[in-house]
């Protein structure tokens, strides 16, 4: 196999607007998602290898793919089965997380499998893991083409995209992930790429760097398709590792990658979250950082989970929270937020069961639009406002606060941002997407005095002049 040339792994997810909104607006079109989270290992879990798809979508007839009056491509199936593979195995590579077996080994592969243990020798040589799988969705929906439609004989290259105002794409796989010692389907998996909305001038090619090689892509190179197989690859890859990682060795470490690109598609910051491993553990290591040893911690919720609220029900202006203020319910990347329509909004939520002395565990998620005015951001209150536990993201989005001490600078403008907020005992902990940013000690006495109930204040100058604030999926949990 030969390993595909560039950035594998782009995520950019679109948003789109309220379906109640007005159509000249789009409430979120300024917030793209640009951050990309992937495992990364320190070694390899074992060698991976992926046997050619099979096609079971409509739009496979054959050995045409027939994606809808718009355009054909003439290819056979089988080039986009290995093409898929390829491009799977590939990433998982790019990840650390395992070796690649080419896929031209895959006979020897199938033979040792069907014998299954008949030749052991042959088959510990072979791969530790073996993905199989059947695209079952493969559609897309474009509108600009002009003409009759185009077909495209491979292997004609386009170049720099199809010249389509807009349009979306959908592609889909049921996979399976075989441990090859244990002759055992460990993971059976659906998975699905989408590209919800075309507006990011990907027919420049800027955004996603150097494009894919090889087989089918090429005719799809810079396309709504090739973004939703993109999605479809990232999120294959996170599910195998996670799948996979129980038969890693014990001096293996499973983090995470997170890497944030610009409009442009430029790589703005990048950083790894490496936990120790089981053999560190094990010998009482820590996370060294240089010459400094720090506790390791890491973002969970516990058992009971006393509120989860994805809006998911709003259709105008939510109910299930105390409003002061002026908010609605929006559409964005295909979720339901509640959005700062003009100026400040309180939203108020007394839980019966939850106890602010207690330990417990608080998520949720917010936006802050491109355009930012002082003062717009978001804040967490605790119990009461001003009380003893203050979350802020504040000056235009620049910082993350806990009760007034600096915990993260950073610019978080037009980002999704996951917050987490952990009470153990006394102390606190406070995570930014996933990584911990502060770690304090609260006054039990102040806290014993807090009532049951979280007050979040939200600023947004005006909807109307893309300046707001959102929030969604929050999550409360307790011991």
């Amino acid at each position: 196999m030969k390993y595909l040339v560039g950035a594998i792994l782009v995520g950019v997810i679109s948003f789109v607007v309220p379906s109640y909104a007005q159509e000249d607006h789009e409430y979120a079109k300024d917030v793209k998602e640009r951050t990309l989270r992937i495992p990364t290992c320190n070694k390899p879990i074992g060698t991976v290898a992926a046997r050619r798809f099979s096609c079971k979508a409509a739009a496979c007839r054959g050995g045409t793919v027939y994606l809808g009056p718009g355009y054909t491509v003439t290819l056979t199936t089988e080039a986009l089965g290995d093409g898929l593979a390829d491009m799977l195995v590939t990433a998982l590579a790019n990840t650390g997380c395992f070796r690649v077996l080419e896929r031209a080994a895959m006979q020897e592969i199938k033979e040792e499998l069907e014998l299954m243990g008949v030749q052991p020798k042959q088959t510990l040589k072979a791969a530790d893991f073996i993905i199989t799988g059947a695209v079952t969705a493969l559609e897309t929906q474009a509108s600009g083409i002009g003409g009759g439609g185009v077909v495209i004989p491979l292997p004609f290259k386009i170049g720099g995209g199809l010249k389509i105002g807009k349009g979306s794409a959908h592609i889909g796989l049921d996979m399976r992930l075989v441990y090859v010692k244990g002759g055992e389907v460990i993971a059976a998996r659906t998975v699905e790429g989408k590209s919800e909305r075309w507006r990011f001038g990907i027919a420049g090619g800027g955004l996603f760097g150097t494009t894919i090689a090889g087989g089918w892509f090429e005719a799809f190179k810079n396309t709504p398709l090739e973004e939703a197989t993109r999605d479809l690859i990232a999120k294959a890859v996170t599910l195998i590792v996670e799948d996979a990682k129980r038969f890693a060795p014990a001096d293996v470490s499973v983090g995470e990658k997170v890497v944030m690109y610009d409009e442009k598609g430029n790589v703005v910051k990048e950083e790894i979250n490496m936990p120790v491993s089981k053999a560190q553990r094990e010998a009482g290591e820590g996370v060294v950082a240089g010459s400094v040893k720090r506790a390791s911690y890491s973002f969970s919720h516990y058992k009971n989970v006393l509120l989860s609220e994805d809006f998911s029900g709003c259709k105008v202006v939510p109910t299930n929270f105390q409003v002061r203020g002026k908010a609605e319910c929006v559409e964005m990347g295909g979720k339901r937020w509640v959005s700062t329509t003009y100026g400040q909004v309180i939203l108020e939520r007394t839980i019966p069961k939850f106890d602010p002395k207690a330990n417990w565990a608080i998520e949720y998620k917010v936006a802050l639009s491109q355009r930012v005015r002082f003062p717009q951001g978001a804040a967490l209150h605790i119990g009461k406002q001003g009380g003893p536990l203050v979350v802020w993201i504040k000056d235009e989005g620049k910082k993350v606060t806990v009760n007034d001490h600096t915990a993260l600078q950073e610019n978080l403008v037009g980002k999704i941002v996951k917050i987490g907020i952990v009470k153990k005992d006394n102390q606190v902990d406070v995570f930014v997407d996933d990584k911990r940013v502060y770690t304090g000690i609260l006054d039990p006495v102040a806290i014993s005095k807090l009532e049951p109930k979280l007050i979040f204040d939200l600023h947004g100058e005006d909807i109307e002049k893309g300046i707001y604030t959102l929030i969604t999926d929050i999550t409360v949990s307790q011991e």
